[in-house]
């Protein structure tokens, strides 16, 4: 693996000035990404459309989700997902930057998600995401389930989170592929095959599928970031992610 194949892009979290930016636009097949600056008393609406899920990341500001006559109110990280026939009312107080996921649907999605109507929306802070343990991480390091497998059809999304020194063992993901998104805090070197790369604050990378990959931080380090999985085999996918995430039934900070 060579530097120059690693994709990225970085956010300007310090922006103010209202924008839309697609990001990595074509990397992983059915995915598309978007990067939206939203200015305290704007309402943005995402209108309903049937081809695609849509997961909806707030990074940082303060905005309240509206469907209907529903409404929920967040002032922290926090994910929001409707159904795709729902089209939701982005009210912002705050200054807000927001990730919009949108995931293509197979048919078998429809007839998943037809299934799970009563469980949408999804929507929960990130600080309260159930909390897991897998086999490449030390025990000093917090990963939290934001959407759990099973939980949307085909994706999961969940973060790490850890400081030097700690390492994150390689390991290699031949049925997800995978974006890393990194949080203004993070610091860390990236792992990938034989690649050492350095990925900073408010990013969004591209971990290519099958790579073998890690996280290692050392000296003042911080490692602090989202996964977020796209899963082409959903059968071997998610059977994969139940014997690698094991939920710790506990809720620990640094």
């Amino acid at each position: 693996m060579k530097a120059e194949n690693i994709m990225e892009e970085k956010l300007n979290l310090a922006d103010t000035n209202r924008s839309s930016k697609l990001m990595l636009p074509g990397e992983i097949p059915g995915a598309t990404v978007y990067h939206y600056v939203m200015l305290s008393g704007d309402t943005v609406q995402f209108m309903a459309d049937p081809q695609f899920i849509r997961i909806l990341f707030l990074c940082q500001g303060e905005v309240t989700f509206a469907l209907g006559e529903q409404s929920w109110h967040y002032s922290q990280k926090a994910v929001f997902v409707p159904l795709p026939e729902q089209t939701v009312e982005v009210r912002v107080a705050q200054t807000a930057h927001l990730l919009e996921i949108r995931w293509e649907l197979i048919d078998a999605d429809r007839a998943e998600l037809a299934e799970k109507k009563e469980q949408f929306p999804v929507t929960q802070m990130y600080m309260a995401a159930m909390q897991y343990r897998d086999p490449f991480k030390s025990e000093k390091t917090i990963s939290r389930a934001i959407l759990p497998h099973r939980t949307l059809p085909r994706f999961a999304m969940g973060s790490v989170e850890t400081y030097a020194d700690d390492l994150i063992g390689q390991h290699e993901h031949p049925l997800l592929d995978q974006f890393f998104f990194s949080f203004p805090e993070n610091d860390m070197t990236l792992l990938i095959d034989d690649l050492q790369y350095p990925m900073g604050a408010n990013t969004l990378l591209h971990v290519p599928l099958g790579s073998n990959h890690g996280v290692s931080v050392t000296r003042k380090q911080v490692a602090h970031y989202i996964w977020i999985d796209f899963i082409p085999d959903p059968e071997k996918g998610n059977a994969y992610l139940d014997d690698v995430h094991k939920p710790t039934g506990t809720t620990r900070t640094f």
